[in-house]
C-alpha cells in the first residue's frame, strides 16, 4: 500500500506466501541490522525483495530537519538493495524512541519477509501510524484518529481486525493509565490479538502516540551465525 515517503503504510502477503517476522540481536546498529537483512535473507534463499518490513529504534524523537537526515540514509540503502517499485518503498516501517533504556544510536529491531507457504490465512504488516500532525484533544483524540488512518489501511490491504495476531501501542508511561482505564471506541479491537505496550515515544518529536497492527505466520530470532557474521565483516 505505496504512500509518498521512505516507507508504505501497510504490506500483505499474495496468495501462495506468508509473512515471517525475524528479532534482531538488542540494539543492532542500523549499519550491522542491515546486512543482518542480507544475512538472513540469503540463509533463507529469498530474494531482496522478500523484504517487506522494518522495526527501528532510535535514541529520542527527532525534529523535522534531523528525520529528513535519518531517512536519507535509510531510503540509500533499500535503493542500493533495488527495492522502489514503480518509483517507491514497498516495505513497511515502524521508528519509535524508547523512554527506557534507549539505544545509543539507531537500530534494527526486528524485520519482516515473505516466504512461499499453503496457508489460507492472510498475513500482513500495518506501519506505525501516529495521530496526524496538529490533532488536538489528548490521548482519546490521538487514538480515534490512529485508528481511522488503520481502519483505512485494513481496508484497501483487504485485511481485517479479525486477522491479526498483534498489536503494538506506542507510547510514553505517563499516559497509559488514561489509555488502560478509558472507554474507548474499537479499543478491545487492539487487546483481542494480544496488545503489546512498549513505553516509546514515535519518531518525531511533535508527536505522542504510534499503533502498528500486524498478522505474522511466525516469528524467531536472527540465529547467532548470522549475527556473528556481521559483527565480523
Amino acid at each position: 500500500m505505496p504512500v509518498d515517503g521512505p516507507f508504505s503504510a501497510g504490506v500483505a502477503a499474495e496468495p501462495g506466501y506468508e509473512i515471517v517476522r525475524v528479532l534482531a540481536p538488542t540494539y543492532t546498529e542500523l549499519g550491522e541490522g542491515f546486512r543482518l537483512v542480507e544475512s538472513v535473507l540469503q540463509e533463507w534463499s529469498r530474494p531482496m525483495a522478500a523484504l517487506c518490513a522494518m522495526e527501528l529504534r532510535i535514541p529520542r524523537p527527532l525534529n523535522r530537519a534531523e528525520w529528513e537526515d535519518f531517512n536519507a540514509a535509510y531510503i540509500a540503502q533499500h535503493e542500493a538493495w533495488g527495492m522502489r517499485v514503480h518509483g517507491r518503498l514497498p516495505a513497511a516501517r515502524t521508528n519509535v524512541a524508547p523512554e527506557f533504556d534507549p539505544p545509543r544510536e539507531p537500530s534494527l529491531h526486528a524485520f519482516c519477509f515473505t516466504v512461499e507457504a499453503q496457508t489460507l490465512r492472510s498475513t500482513f504488516v500495518i506501519s506505525g501510524a501516529a495521530e496526524p500532525a496538529g490533532t488536538a484533544g489528548g490521548p482519546q483524540a490521538y487514538w480515534a484518529a490512529i485508528a481511522e488512518a488503520i481502519d483505512d489501511r485494513m481496508s484497501s490491504l483487504g485485511v481485517a481486525w479479525a486477522d491479526a495476531t498483534e498489536v503494538q501501542f506506542y507510547g510514553p508511561r505517563a499516559d497509559h493509565d488514561v489509555f488502560a482505564s478509558s472507554e474507548l471506541p474499537r479499543f478491545k479491537d487492539l487487546v483481542r490479538p494480544g496488545l503489546r505496550w512498549f513505553f516509546s515515544r514515535p519518531p518525531i518529536d511533535s508527536l505522542h502516540l504510534e499503533i502498528d497492527v500486524r498478522s505474522l505466520a511466525r516469528e524467531t530470532w536472527a540465529l547467532e551465525a548470522s549475527a556473528r557474521r556481521v559483527q565480523k565483516s
